[in-house]
Formats: structure tokens, sequence, C-alpha cells
């Protein structure tokens, strides 16, 4: 058993939960609002949670089935309250809440695993801070991405596996697979989580059971940590093919990863996509966390010195998903974005955690030398690196530099300080012809931050609403009055597109072009056409008859 300590009140709790979330709204509110500095995601999530409550088809399923739904699940009633405070629609505060709350409750996680481990309160604090105040957590934290909400769910299932090999309740052993269940509905990466996990208990079950019952034992246990991620693997799959046809919408829709990398590499490449070599990964993984070599390797030497297998529960559970994360990136699998390295923060500071745990001579040696570098050292390589465009390889990492300084990267020389500003004009384009509902049809996996900035969100047919294949067909017939397409060399996968191939260049023989506006690249992006009536037909002498 991990020695103990007194529990602390706990209004600290609340007030740690309280100050972290606040800190990590107000950093997300300030780049967003003021900056203009995010990442898209965010805001489509929010986008999501919209359209099942204002769009002119209100209903659950609109969420979508490319992603998973939990960030927008939570977004759902914060979005609702946009009347009151509009940025929660239009800039996607709401968003931002959702990550703060997330990401305040893994230091929390983090914290109730020092307590469960005994630490002194220094390093306690020392723990919590070397996690909380981490600047890609702070960025990730107010960010609105569904990084918040994975680290949670890691975090949460971490602390109770530790608790399981200490007390070998049956409880333990389930809340653990239910945040492996509820991470599912985070992100995908809970996939390779859980078949770590699956290792582990499935280990140790065996070793620690009598030889008569090991199988059953084994057996047992693995299915009480895996059923429930295992049900929401089931239930969003065969909830999503009842609803949109496709079991797995996030592989085979033209809308999900596979589609966006391939398109990303039929245009030749983006600063994150393709293939990368050893190198590259390696200085990635390196820069979040300069010391997940060092730790993972203290680890096996404490778990062989100590006989207790402790410290690998974070290497199993974080450390599968960092694994797939690498082998993602070097096979060109998945975009190589700097934050699916984001493991590698709490792996580290847990494994340092669980040094109190262990042999004292050697666990609490090691244990507060992790958690003393983890703030002198890894905190000021991470903020220094993710800089670097080549590591930290997205606007809010590399992007911070023009807020930092601005003379040499002056805000207006930066494209994506310019993120939506398209989306944002046409919005107020089309809201000044005070347009009835249904006017205006699109396809809202790309023209999200024009329903977002728009006050008018009824005045379109989006993706979700029932009737958009059918008023796609016949936009005439149901009453459209303006299509919005988005352009096909950026990405051919537009709805509008897809059926109306020529819509782009001229309107498909059924509609004019009435505005356009350009991206924060200084492209075309998208265009709307006026529908002018049914499309007029061949005559028959151009069709080679008498």
């Amino acid at each position: 058993m991990t020695e103990q300590t007194s529990s602390p009140p706990r209004w600290r709790a609340a007030a740690i939960f309280t100050a972290l979330s606040g800190i990590y709204f107000a950093v997300g509110a300030i780049l967003l609002v003021r900056y203009n500095l995010f990442d898209p995601d965010a805001p489509s999530r929010v986008a999501n949670a919209g359209y099942t409550v204002m769009s002119r088809d209100p209903h659950l399923s609109a969420i979508g089935f490319v992603w998973n739904p939990l960030p927008s699940l939570v977004e759902i009633p914060l979005v609702s309250l946009h009347p009151w405070w509009p940025e929660l629609k239009t800039h996607g505060l709401a968003g931002v809440i959702q990550s703060a709350l997330f990401m305040a409750g893994a230091a929390l996680m983090v914290r109730r695993i020092a307590l469960d481990r005994g630490l002194p309160s220094r390093w306690r604090w020392a723990a919590v801070g070397g996690f909380a105040l981490n600047p890609v957590i702070v960025i990730y934290g107010g960010s609105g991405m569904s990084e918040a909400a994975e680290i949670f769910c890691l975090v949460w299932c971490t602390r109770y596996l530790l608790r399981w090999l200490d007390t070998r309740r049956v409880s333990d052993l389930a809340w653990a697979g239910i945040a492996l269940g509820v991470g599912y509905l985070a992100r995908y990466e809970m996939i390779p989580a859980a078949v770590g996990v699956a290792v582990l208990v499935a280990v140790v079950a065996f070793t620690r059971a009598d030889r008569a019952d090991r199988i059953q034992t084994t057996i047992l246990s693995v299915l009480i940590v895996m059923f429930p991620i295992a049900v929401a693997f089931v239930t969003w799959a065969v909830t999503g093919w009842i609803v949109s046809g496709e079991l797995f919408a996030q592989l085979s829709s033209r809308y999900g990863n596979e589609g966006q990398v391939a398109a990303a590499l039929a245009r030749g490449g983006t600063a994150h996509s393709g293939t990368a070599d050893g190198w590259l990964v390696a200085a990635r993984v390196l820069a979040m966390q300069p010391l997940v070599g060092i730790a993972v390797g203290l680890a096996a030497l404490v778990a062989v010195l100590a006989r207790k297998v402790d410290a690998l529960v974070p290497v199993m559970v974080f450390g599968s998903v960092l694994t797939f994360a690498v082998w993602g990136h070097y096979s060109g699998t998945t975009f190589g974005l700097f934050r699916y390295y984001l493991p590698a923060i709490p792996m580290v500071i847990v494994i340092a955690v669980t040094g109190w745990g262990a042999a004292r001579a050697v666990g609490l040696r090691f244990g507060a030398a992790l958690l003393s570098l983890s703030v002198v050292v890894a905190i000021p390589v991470t903020a220094v690196s993710m800089l670097n465009e080549n590591i930290g390889n997205q606007p809010l990492q590399f992007g911070l530099k023009s807020l930092l300084n601005p003379e040499k990267y002056p805000a207006e020389q930066q494209w994506y300080r310019r993120e939506l500003v398209d989306d944002r004009l046409l919005a107020e384009f089309l809201d000044r012809k005070h347009l009835p509902d249904g006017s205006v049809l699109m396809d809202t996996f790309f023209g999200w931050g024009i329903w977002l900035a728009s006050d008018s969100p009824k005045q379109f047919v989006v993706t979700s609403d029932y009737d958009f294949t059918a008023a796609l067909n016949r936009p005439w017939d149901f009453g459209i009055r303006y299509i919005v397409v988005s352009n096909p060399a950026l990405s051919d996968a537009d709805a509008v597109h897809v059926r109306h191939p020529s819509m782009w260049d001229t309107g498909a023989g059924f509609a004019r072009l009435v505005y356009s506006v350009k991206g924060p690249g200084g492209d075309e992006r998208r265009r709307v056409y006026e529908v002018l009536g049914p499309p007029r037909p061949i005559p028959t002498d151009a069709l080679g008859g008498e």
C-alpha cells in the first residue's frame, strides 16, 4: 500500500479547479477574441453543438459522426446561451469553456494521484504545477480542442488503475474502464490506450491470481476494464450507421481523417502532412517533453528494483497513445501535429509521482528528480521549442511569435491572424439580405464558420438538415435562393461540388455568381451563387437532332 497523508480540505481542490479554469479560459478567450489566434477545429465543434439546437431541423444527431461527440455535447448548453453572450457562438467561446474545465479537471486528477501516493505538500504542488502550468497545457486548456478531454480521461484512467494495483477492488478497475469509455467519446486515440491497459491488466491479473483461477481471473479483469469502451465503440458506430449509413465515418467518409490526409497530399502537402523522418518525429516528442525517454527508462528500472509495476501504469496508458501518434506521423497515416504528443507531459509527471509508492531509496530520489526537472527544465524547453514552426507546426504554437515579437512578425503579415475573416464577411453579406429560413444552401463541414458568424442561422440549409440532399438535388424546388460553394482546388469533398461539379466555375447552368471571398492566404476560398431557376433544356439541334 502507498503511504498516506492527511487529506487537505475540499475547498482547496475547488479553489485550484476554479483558478486553473479561469486561467485557461482567460488565455483562450484573449487569444481568440482579441488576437484571432485559434485552431479552426475548435469552433467547428462548437458549430456541431449549435446545429443540434439552432438549425432548421434541430436534432441530436446533427452533432455529426466524423468527430467524437463529447466536446460538442458539453458545448450544447453553453452555445444555447449565445443570446446573452454572442461570442459563445460567433467566436466559439463555448469551446474555450469546455476545454478549460476538462484541463482543470485533469490537473485535479494529477493532484489526487499525488494524494493517493502520499506526496508531501511541496511535492504535490510541484506535480500539479509541473503539469498545469506547462505552456502547452495552458494553451490547449484554452484552445477549445478535444485534447483537454482526452488528457482528463487518460489521467482519470491512470489514477484508478494505480488504486486497483493497491486495493485490488473491482470498483477501481471499473472506474478505469469508464474513463476509457468516456475518453473514446472525446478522441479515437483512446483505442491504443485501451490496448495498453488491457495488456497491463491481463499481466497483473494473471500473475496475482491463484494458479487454479488464473485464466478466469484474467479474462474477467480484462472484460471489466474493456466493457465501457467496447459499449462506447459499438454504440457510436451503430448510431452513425443508422443515421448516416457509415459505421466509421471518421475513416470511410470523404470528410474523415483519411480523406483529409489524401486531399492535403494531392495538393502537394502542407506544413504538417505526409510522412516524416525519424529525426523530426523525435524532435517533436522531445520538444513536448524532453524527459520522456529518461522517465520511461527510470520507470522500468524502478519496476524491476522495487518489484512493483506502478511506474509502468502511466507508460502503458499514455505511452500507447504516444506510440500511435509516432507511428501515424512517421507513416503519414495522420497529420503530424505537435499537439498529438501532448500526453507525454502528464506521463512524465505521473511516472515521477509513482516513485513515492516504490522502494524509498530509489523511488523517492527518481520521483523528486523528475518533478524538479519537469519544472526547471521541461517547461522552458517546451516554451521555446513550440515557437519553432518546424516543431510547433500549428498557429496556436508558432503563431505566438506574432504576440511576443510583433515588430519582427507583424500581425497584418501573418496569414493565421486572418482566419475566418472571410467567413464573417460572407455571413454579413447574407445577413444584410434578411432572407427567410431555408434560403441559403451550403455544406457546413466547410462553411461552419459562416454559420457561426451569422445572426440568422436558420436561413441556412445545412448538411445535417433532413431535406439537405433533396434541396441540393433540386434547389429551385425548395426555395433555395443562394448556394455557397468552397473552392474545389482546396478540397473537392464539398457536397455542392460533388453533386454539381461545374458549380464553382459556371454555376452549373442554373445559378449566377454574386459574391466571392478570399481566404487568409489570399486564395479565393468561397463563392456565392444566386439560384436563377431550373437548368435550361439543351436545344435539340445542339444534340444533333433535326
